[in-house]
């Protein structure tokens, strides 16, 4: 598995795979109690293949430039069933959802806004792996465009993920947009900023 930062991207992996010794009465007490991490529609194999593959894709499929929204089958297709996208607010509060919720809450902001493109580009990212977990720590900023659009937003991602032994699986992606009083610390954008 590739656990490498894309390229350009000057961040160090921090990764661990020495298994720890377990009950065996425990993992099967919670394989019995596991939920299914199933989604109805399939990956690309290309966008599960490893950690910088999906985060890729998710980059990826947040974006648009056709006013129509971010893909929501993509973005469904790396998530698990019961995975949340979680905003973080200036003030601390949550607003929750899954692929579904996102995808309309953006399309709504089209409708409100006339936002026809928005480009969201990782900046800088931190992994560290331990046996099928990972976590991942993604600056980014969203543009109105490809090259040199308007800075809309940027913030920190922080996303979960897990590998089922086929493939890797986003649990959860928590993400908080930086605002005047809260600047992105420098230690989390390239050294370039």
């Amino acid at each position: 598995m590739n656990h490498e930062p894309p390229q350009g991207l000057p961040s160090p992996v921090i990764q661990s795979h020495t298994p720890l010794p377990l009950d065996p009465s425990l993992v099967a007490s919670a394989r019995s109690q596991a939920r299914p991490h199933a989604t109805p529609v399939r990956a690309n194999r290309d966008d599960v293949a490893s950690i910088d593959a999906i985060v890729r894709a998710l980059y990826e499929c947040v974006s648009f430039t056709d006013g129509a929204g971010p893909d929501e089958a993509r973005l469904a297709s790396l998530l698990t069933a019961d995975a949340k996208l979680i905003a973080v607010q200036p003030s601390g509060a949550t607003l929750e959802t899954d692929a579904r919720g996102f995808v309309a809450r953006v399309r709504e902001r089209i409708q409100t806004t006339g936002l026809m493109s928005f480009v969201e580009r990782e900046l800088f990212r931190r992994t560290e792996v331990y046996a099928a977990i990972a976590h991942v720590f993604s600056s980014y900023e969203g543009r109105t465009s490809r090259r040199d659009g308007e800075l809309l937003v940027r913030g920190i991602n922080s996303i979960q993920l897990r590998h089922d032994g086929a493939r890797w699986w986003i649990l959860s992606v928590l993400w908080t947009d930086e605002h005047a009083g809260n600047p992105i610390p420098a230690a989390y954008l390239p050294r370039s900023f």
